[in-house]
């Protein structure tokens, strides 16, 4: 993979995405990310800028549209050659109702985008890797695959079928090239977006690239392992052996 650094970062834009490109394009990467409008798109470029050079290429797409992933893939493909590393940070957030009292379009609506995103992602970037035999994939994950809060169950369920999703996906790829990984953060993620509600000890997006990059590399603690938690901010510094 040395020779090779091509990364589709989905879910780019958003306030965790957006560190993580940053720390690929600083480490040499060429970075896709499926944008849908433009505003978005414009905020990661600026934010970017002076890491990017020529190697940030936003390509319109709606996930949850399987012919626009598919179309994804084929412009990365055609740009590329090859896709070394796909890192999936997709969904939306919901609370507010019991789970039983959840209004059936509120479902609907965040099963497509909670899980049929995911899907449309694997049955296109995933099956590339396999075809190729190598590459690593990558799903992250909040505290609310693994906890359950009043109101929020919902996204409870939907971020543990995600997990889920890809310990099925890490036992099929076994004894292939291909690698794949849940990272599940055990604390919110310290947004831009969040500002002053930030706590000091919650995981910064650019912490997990980081990770990212040792994980690809094989060079962060069980890197042999599918499933990594993150339980703090000062573990995950530990174990990149971060100041």
């Amino acid at each position: 993979m040395a020779d090779s650094k091509n990364a589709l970062v989905a879910g780019g834009t958003g306030g965790i995405g957006e560190g993580i490109v940053q720390v690929l394009l600083e480490g040499g990467w060429r970075v896709f990310v499926p944008v849908r409008g433009t505003e978005k798109g414009d905020k990661l470029k600026s934010r970017v800028a002076g890491v990017a050079g020529d190697r940030l290429h936003l390509v319109g797409s709606d996930l949850s549209v399987a012919s626009e992933v598919e179309a994804l893939k084929k412009h990365v493909l055609k740009a590329a050659g090859t896709i070394d590393l796909v890192v999936v940070s997709v969904g939306s957030s919901y609370y507010g109702y019991s789970l039983h009292m959840i209004p059936r379009h509120d479902w609907d609506r965040l099963v497509t985008e909670n899980l049929a995103t995911h899907f449309n992602l694997q049955h296109q970037f995933l099956a590339q890797l396999h075809s190729q035999n190598k590459g690593v994939y990558i799903t992250l994950t909040g505290p609310e695959a693994d906890f359950v809060h009043p109101e929020t169950g919902l996204m409870s369920v939907l971020a543990a079928a995600q997990k889920m999703m890809s310990r099925v996906e890490a036992l099929e790829a076994a004894g292939t090239g291909v690698r794949v990984y849940s990272v599940t953060s055990k604390t919110p993620i310290a947004t831009r977006a969040r500002g002053e509600q930030n706590v000091a000890d919650w995981i910064h997006p650019e912490e997990l690239g980081l990770y990212i990059q040792a994980l690809v590399a094989g060079k962060a603690p069980g890197s042999t392992d599918s499933l990594h938690v993150l339980e703090s901010r000062e573990q995950l510094r530990r174990l990149l052996k971060l100041p």
